[in-house]
């Protein structure tokens, strides 16, 4: 009986250790398969930033148009550059970004991808972009009279996405 007692016992033991092994294995491939998934993820939410501003900018454009006609205005008194950022900042599309001493960037704007739209938003981005694993944001920076919208990633590298289109074709 003793004999049986411990063999039941390194059995045990055996068993223990490999459903630790699968575990492991199962729990790395899961992380694999997230890592991959966040990367894809957020290279969808690039295309997906630039074309949920650029849809806003024409929204704002149509109604504008519309109050325009209906009160027998020209649109440009109504609707400009200034016009779009200040409707982005009054919506919370954007916001005014800092830099690491707190002070305002003159003509550049963090993206809030959360306001955009929630499916657009990513577990890396959070609060002004930063995170623990550095900085990944969307933002806008004015360049002469465009409004470019980049990705910066954790580095601070900037990849241009495209640009806002000011001057929508209704």
């Amino acid at each position: 009986m003793k004999k049986e007692q411990g063999f039941s016992a390194i059995s045990l033991i055996i068993a223990i250790v490999l459903i630790v092994i699968i575990i492991g294995v199962i729990a790395s491939n899961a992380w694999k398969i997230l890592n991959e998934y966040k990367e894809e993820d957020t290279e969808f939410n690039k295309i997906e930033v630039v074309d949920t501003l650029n849809n806003l900018v024409k929204g704002k454009y149509v109604l504008d148009s519309k109050f325009a006609q209906e009160n027998n205005k020209n649109i440009d008194e109504i609707y400009s550059q200034d016009t779009v950022i200040q409707y982005f900042l009054e919506n919370k599309y954007i916001e005014p970004l800092k830099d690491i001493s707190n002070n305002l960037v003159a003509d550049q704007y963090y993206i809030n991808p959360d306001a955009l739209n929630s499916d657009i938003a990513t577990d890396t981005l959070k609060g002004n972009g930063t995170d623990g694993n550095g900085t990944k944001i969307f933002k806008i920076k004015k360049i002469e009279n465009r409004y470019l919208i980049y990705f910066v990633d954790k580095y601070g590298e900037e990849e241009e996405l495209g640009e806002v289109n000011m001057k929508p074709e209704v």
